[in-house]
């Protein structure tokens, strides 16, 4: 993992490395600190995809070596109870820690992992802003962040990770037109009516591609 880490970092390419628990996020923070050799703090964009089970002093490292960490909130819901039944409730509740990256001063972004779960945005604002499993029951109460956070983590955020951020993921003149109209306002609704929201529009560059009629 070193060399192949080393490769893509000399090769100026951005690297995306899936990391689903603990130690394999130390696997990537050694491979990223050979490959780095004595600049370890350049801006690359490195993604942890999922870091999940990741722990605080590995997201420190994250901050200072600003590697990016792609969260999968909808984990909660799908998986929570089983990590709680297998890992424990204090490690099940640091599962994609979103309020504990955004006190470090981590931008995030938040994914699906289709098609391990479906395709659905709100639902993963939902399960950032509620976190709560099938039984219902709120994984990691501390780290549910704010519906604007979670808007931002799937939006400009997610745009930022990607270098696009001057052209996608914020409504500002001279970015393209992508946009949705949705049946509801996910940042006044009830939280827990935030997976009930539809699109009911959907704008590509100025031009509507979708539209419920």
């Amino acid at each position: 993992l070193n060399e192949i880490v080393k490769k893509v970092y000399d090769g100026g390419a951005q690297l995306f490395v899936h990391c689903n628990g603990d130690a394999a996020i130390d696997a990537l923070l050694e491979a990223h600190r050979f490959a780095a050799g004595d600049d370890p703090t350049a801006d690359r964009r490195t993604v942890g995809i999922h870091s999940q089970f990741i722990r605080r002093d590995q997201l420190e490292k994250y901050r200072a070596w600003k590697i990016f960490p792609s969260f999968f909130t909808i984990h909660c819901f799908y998986f929570g109870d089983t990590h709680v039944a297998n890992r424990g409730a204090e490690q099940a509740a640091f599962i994609s820690p979103l309020r504990s990256a955004r006190a470090a001063g981590i931008r995030f972004t938040n994914h699906t992992d289709f098609n391990v779960a479906p395709l659905d945005q709100m639902f993963t604002i939902h399960t950032a802003v509620n976190r709560t499993s099938r039984s219902g029951r709120v994984i990691g109460p501390d780290e549910r962040v704010t519906p604007l956070e979670a808007l931002e983590a799937i939006t400009i955020d997610g745009a930022r990770q990607y270098r696009e951020d001057h052209a996608k993921g914020s409504i500002e003149v001279g970015k393209f037109a992508d946009l949705v109209i949705l049946s509801g306002n996910p940042l006044t609704v009830d939280p827990a009516a935030i997976k009930d929201i539809k699109v009911l529009e959907t704008i590509k560059e100025g031009r509507t591609i979708h539209a419920v009629r």
